[in-house]
């Protein structure tokens, strides 16, 4: 059977913005060590410092090793180089020798340069001695391993902090998130993505089904409260952390992946200040306690049904406020910064869930919706807009089909408050649920 021909005209994408290549932070990290800090007043102190830093370092690092499973400790630790203000780091030594670089941060305006190192227990004395010798002198009366040690301003031991990569800052740490975790295989001969699932067995995180490999690196997304997963640290460190971005759109996610991005998103909510614009939705009704619209409805829900409630049981309209609310949800849901709402919600159930005993036209429903909305309010007046977005289905010869005013379609576009009110009332076709309704 031969294939389906073609369409004439077919949609186009059009891409805004650039191309990114997604790399781990060490591929990019190289350089540093030119432009040497003069230490030459106190050499021996500066030595001092660094090798108090590093053993200070180990010795947290033994400890929080204690309350692991003997099979689950690492043979090494992370550290943080610090370079000096205006000075960078001489990454490539941080990474030979038996160390490995695992990323490092760029200097930005009030935060120096930085480095995350592995270092195996063994190397620690080595790793300390190349430090000291940078109080002796060479043949030419230079500073030993000054390219090395000159430009660090301080060691000490990794926090989760250090291993994050994203622009943005760390999210807080007590609520469940689902975060990325990039495995370097070199620091370890163990499996570092079963290591990973063991411990989210134990501590109950769940992590997603597949993990990847991305050149050299493995990596994994798992959910957890942050403040859990500074375990990994001692027992299956990684060499990043970041925020995943799920390759599905959020609403087609898991409802699991969906909830942690909805709880965060309800933390960076700002509302609109008191007496802003509103829209109030005609339709089915709301779910009221929805954690992205209960603060902005503000209470702000009623019914043209004297004998039903507001409350949603189909979820159009609880779609249909999400949408009114905030408008393509997705790039609320995948930021971090704060969200400021410009304009409140209010809903009236137009749209009944049981059949009234008495039949009602939906053009007196309407009227009434209207009129419920303008009076039940005790902030009247606001500026107030109203959106409709079901209809009635018509099927030939019925009014409609034609261009014609139903009953329905006339009331909606005449109807008026019932009270002096910057108003207009808006119909459309509109049936289906919206391309992203509020998760939750």
């Amino acid at each position: 059977m031969p294939d389906p021909a073609l369409p004439r005209f077919t949609p186009h994408l059009l891409v805004p913005w650039s191309a990114a290549t997604l790399v781990p932070k060490k591929q990019t990290a190289r350089g540093g060590g030119d432009d040497l800090v003069d230490r030459s007043a106190d050499r021996q102190g500066h030595v001092t410092r660094l090798l108090e830093g590093l053993r200070q370092a180990q010795h947290e690092a033994v400890e929080d090793r204690r309350e692991s499973p003997a099979e689950n400790r690492p043979d090494g630790f992370a550290i943080r180089v610090e370079a000096a203000e205006g000075h960078g780091l001489n990454l490539g030594a941080l990474d030979s020798s038996g160390l490995t670089l695992l990323s490092a941060h760029p200097a930005t305006p009030g935060h120096p340069q930085d480095a995350v190192v592995w270092i195996p227990d063994g190397l620690v004395p080595t790793f300390a001695d190349k430090i000291s010798q940078f109080t002796q002198d060479t043949r030419d009366h230079n500073p030993k391993q000054a390219a090395t040690v000159a430009n660090m301003q301080r060691i000490q031991r990794a926090l989760l902090e250090h291993f994050w990569q994203e622009e943005a800052p760390l999210p807080e740490l007590q609520a469940p998130r689902w975060w990325e975790l990039w495995f370097d295989p070199s620091i370890t001969e163990g499996d570092q993505i079963q290591g990973l699932r063991r411990t989210a067995a134990e501590l109950g995180w769940r992590v997603a089904p597949r993990s990847i490999t991305l050149g050299d690196y493995h990596v994994a997304q798992v959910e957890a409260p942050g403040d859990q997963l500074r375990l990994l640290l001692t027992t299956n460190c990684p060499a990043e952390i970041r925020r995943p971005n799920f390759a599905e759109e959020i609403h087609t996610t898991q409802r699991a992946l969906q909830m942690p991005l909805v709880a965060d998103l309800a933390t960076r909510l700002e509302q609109a200040p008191p007496g802003s614009p509103t829209v109030c939705i005609l339709d089915t009704g709301i779910r009221q306690e929805h954690v992205l619209l209960k603060d902005a409805l503000a209470g702000r829900a009623q019914s043209a049904f004297p004998t039903e409630g507001p409350e949603d049981r189909n979820g159009h309209g609880t779609w249909m406020a999400g949408l009114a609310l905030y408008g393509d949800l997705d790039a609320a849901l995948t930021t971090n910064d704060p969200v400021r709402l410009t304009h409140g919600i209010e809903a009236v159930m137009l749209l009944p869930a049981k059949t009234p005993g008495t039949p009602r036209a939906f053009g007196e429903v309407t009227a009434d919706a209207v009129a419920v909305a303008e009076t039940g309010s005790v902030e009247q007046p606001r500026a107030r807009v109203f959106s409709m977005a079901v209809t009635k289905h018509s099927v030939r010869p019925e009014n409609g089909t034609d261009g014609t005013a139903t009953l329905w379609s006339a009331t909606s576009t005449r109807s008026r408050p019932a009270r002096p009110s910057p108003s207009a009332t808006t119909e459309s076709n509109c049936t289906a649920p919206p391309t992203r309704p509020p998760p939750g």
